[in-house]
């Protein structure tokens, strides 16, 4: 039995992760999916002042007030950046990091530094003050054609998405990694996204969009439950 803990990316919240959770419980698992602080149920939160800080220790908070032990830490997407902090912060709480077509935090730059000029710039374009507007349909047909999903798993994300706090693209990653980074980590690269640059640590294909949770949640729940055989 392996302790997950999963958290979602950019306007998602605990609800992203409604159908691999009952896969992997049915593995034996047990799984904590979250919401970060600004996100899906905790919208009401949303402010100004929440940086990445704020939802690192969302992450810590949760695994220490559980007292989880042995973590399999999946980041999707953003999360990536949230989840490296809070398992710097408590590596020996974590067995494991899984990102999921995930940021990597570069340390002492924020995650707008390290995006692509022309992602940084298409995101500008949906940013309205201090939040990022949920993507439209024009969006996904323009920038994001292969995601993978059906459009009835399309509405699905859209009906439950919330305006993401941009001070967490603007929190720049702590100077100092190492403990996080000399975990045992894998990386899943959703093969529809472009390569990502990873290096040390495994890279193991899925094909899948950037959301294989909402679109292919029993490879990626499969995927999951042998990484965390090791």
């Amino acid at each position: 039995m392996t302790n997950f803990v999963l958290v979602g990316g950019t306007f998602l919240g605990a609800w992203a992760w409604e159908k691999v959770t009952p896969l992997l419980e049915l593995q034996g698992h047990r799984v904590v999916p979250l919401t970060l602080t600004g996100l899906g149920d905790r919208v009401h939160l949303a402010s100004a002042e929440i940086d990445a800080h704020t939802h690192a220790r969302d992450i810590v908070n949760a695994i220490g007030y559980a007292d989880l032990w042995d973590v399999v830490l999946v980041a999707h997407s953003y999360a990536g950046v949230p989840a490296t902090m809070a398992a710097n912060l408590i590596p020996e709480r974590i067995a494991r990091i899984v990102y999921v077509g995930a940021a990597l935090p570069v340390a002492g730059r924020t995650l707008h530094e390290t995006l692509p000029p022309e992602v940084a710039g298409v995101f500008a374009t949906i940013t309205d003050g201090w939040r990022m507007k949920v993507f439209t349909q024009d969006f996904f047909d323009t920038y994001w054609p292969a995601h993978g999903m059906t459009p009835e798993q399309l509405q699905w994300l859209w009906d439950r998405s919330t305006e993401h706090p941009m001070g967490t693209y603007n929190t720049p990653a702590p100077d100092d990694l190492a403990a996080a980074t000399a975990l045992p980590r894998l990386y899943i690269w959703c093969a529809n996204d472009p390569k990502p640059p990873v290096s040390g640590m495994p890279l193991l294909q899925l094909d899948s969009g950037h959301w294989p949770m909402i679109s292919e949640p029993a490879a990626l729940a499969r995927i999951l439950d042998e990484a965390a055989a090791g």
